[in-house]
């Protein structure tokens, strides 16, 4: 097992969420195995790191392939009724896009699908997302941005993989621009007050909640963002839940994993200067 020290940049390689075995158009997902979907790199141990702490992990880059991976498969995406075959799209990423086709190029905005720690009691799958963080698919994971977490075992245990060259909100087709790279990140312990994993940005602080449904999960991500508000404005519980109704944006993050997972985004200005210390280079 790898171990870093608090505030160490260290480098993880990851292959793309199908484990490098969809080398070309002619293979197609319904027959790759499933079992090697989506695995992360990791476990990195950080040293001095105890349950309890809330650890904040930077990420300073990301370095992405040369080409990804579009796979359809029936039943794949909230669409996936309507594929009736399964369909493979290797897709070249040069000149700051992605091609989807040589007509069609999407700017790259490259982004971490999984990013976590150990989860409190039984393990859980790489595909899911949780308290843990894991499959969030939340594409402000970027270069320059941050992800708030609750320690539950000693040292963390931290891994990283689903990497993609861009990501809709949602990830509505069921995949990104699934694809292979390397991160740097960094760990530094910090007092947060949140229980959820959340993202720190530019623009702001995105709480993430995961749940059965959407709905659900937008329930706890908003309950959590209105208890941060009461404690960071000293406000009674029905104020922060008046101004928090008012100046957050709720948006999803993700729905085709095994739970949905939603954002609460609480602009800049209304968090804390000391949330906003070093942020990641």
């Amino acid at each position: 097992m790898a171990e870093v020290a608090l505030g160490e940049v260290f480098e993880c390689e990851t292959a793309d969420c199908y484990d490098g075995q969809i080398s070309s158009e002619a293979v197609l997902r319904p027959h790759i195995n499933m079992a090697q979907f989506n695995r992360a790199t990791g476990p990195v141990r950080v040293a001095g790191v105890q349950p309890g702490d809330t650890i904040r992990i930077d990420v300073h880059a990301i370095e992405i392939a040369d080409s990804g991976v579009m796979a359809l498969s029936p039943g794949l995406g909230v669409l996936g009724e309507r594929i009736v075959q399964a369909d493979t799209r290797i897709v070249p990423v040069t000149g700051g896009n992605v091609w989807i086709t040589p007509d069609t190029p999407v700017p790259v905005a490259p982004m971490i699908g999984v990013l976590g720690i150990a989860p409190e009691s039984e393990s859980v799958g790489s595909s899911w997302p949780g308290v843990h963080g894991g499959n969030l698919d939340t594409r402000l994971l970027r270069a320059g941005s941050s992800l708030l977490l609750r320690v539950a075992h000693d040292g963390a245990l931290l891994a990283v993989g689903d990497l993609h060259a861009v990501q809709g909100d949602g990830e509505l087709g069921g995949t990104g621009v699934e694809i292979a790279g390397s991160v740097r990140l960094s760990v530094e312990r910090v007092s947060y007050a949140g229980r959820l994993p959340a993202v720190r940005h530019a623009e702001g602080l995105s709480v993430l909640a995961s749940a059965e449904t959407l709905d659900e999960a937008v329930r706890l991500g908003f309950s959590e963002a209105v208890s941060l508000m009461q404690l960071w404005r000293g406000l009674s519980w029905e104020d922060a839940y008046r101004t928090t109704s008012v100046i957050v944006r709720s948006e999803v993050s993700q729905m085709v994993n095994p739970l949905a997972t939603a954002r609460i985004t609480i602009p800049r200005e209304w968090c804390p200067a000391d949330l906003y210390g070093e942020m990641p280079k």
